[in-house]
């Protein structure tokens, strides 16, 4: 046949789906913090669940006795209880930010790291996406994992089905409480890690960010909205509504989700200015 009545033939191979990328990527980066002892402090960070432990089986195997339970401080096992464990909890998760987080990028810069990520089939999102797994790994381990463990240890306990009954849906307010917590502080760190100097410096920055507004929030606790310029504050203001319980700030929550979604959107525009596999040297 000649050329010229040839036709090109449609492919007829199995196109390869694009690998996922951020998973290699997250796991290599919980694999390195493991090395770096990141285990020692997770152990620590499970004192308040032990105690927290104890105070379930407490109530539930002396719970008739009301000596012995008036000796026990918050020892009713309500929506409060888990709320108070995860907003208790908040030290030991932003240790683990400035810890795990605060040389994510900025360690990737220094090393030249970025231009090898992106030579290879991986985007913006799929970076992000694996450092963000990374830090909401070590996070749940210390809130979400040991928050369901106390819930399902107060069901086993319990004498009947009433329990569970009434509280069936704390888990997906565990749930919802990290996730916003991983969302807010890990959006920051990754800016921070993105255009700081160094890990030190991130660190620094990020613990201002988080003590002085709540320095300010206290002093100035008389103006209601000056809470909303803690991190803190929202966090647990929102954590208020996923449980149902009294809110401990006088601003609304929708005011706490508003400035929240924003500090996160401009995070993500941040990183997306700050994460690119060159850079230009003027």
């Amino acid at each position: 046949m000649p050329i010229y009545e040839q036709t090109y033939k449609p492919w007829e191979g199995v196109l390869e789906p694009r690998p996922r990328t951020w998973r290699v990527i997250a796991r290599t980066g919980i694999q390195l913090l493991m090395r770096k002892g990141m285990m020692v402090f997770l152990l620590f960070a499970y004192f308040p669940f032990f105690f927290r432990a104890v105070q379930i089986y407490v109530i539930a195997r002396f719970g008739d006795k009301l000596e012995i339970v008036q000796k026990f401080k918050g020892l009713k096992i309500d929506a409060n209880f888990y709320s108070d464990f995860l907003n208790g909890q908040m030290f030991f998760v932003v240790l683990i930010f400035v810890f795990a987080g605060a040389g994510m990028i900025a360690n990737d810069k220094r090393f030249k790291a970025l231009s090898l990520y992106f030579s290879k089939p991986v985007g913006f999102w799929d970076y992000v996406a694996g450092k963000f797994l990374v830090l909401g790994f070590f996070v749940s381990l210390i809130t979400l994992v040991p928050g369901l463990l106390l819930f399902l240890m107060r069901v086993v306990l319990a004498k009947d089905s009433v329990y569970i009954q009434d509280y069936f849906w704390i888990p997906f307010s565990l749930f919802a409480y990290t996730v916003v917590e991983l969302l807010l502080f890990g959006s920051v760190i990754l800016v921070l890690s993105a255009t700081s100097k160094g890990t030190r410096s991130a660190a620094v920055f990020f613990f201002t960010l988080i003590m002085f507004p709540d320095l300010i929030r206290i002093i100035l606790s008389k103006i209601p909205a000056v809470g909303l310029i803690s991190m803190t504050a929202n966090i647990k203001q929102m954590g208020s509504v996923f449980f149902g319980i009294d809110r401990p700030y006088g601003f609304t929550p929708i005011w706490a989700f508003l400035v929240m979604a924003a500090v996160i959107a401009l995070c993500v525009l941040l990183l997306k200015q700050r994460v690119k596999p060159t850079e230009v040297v003027r």
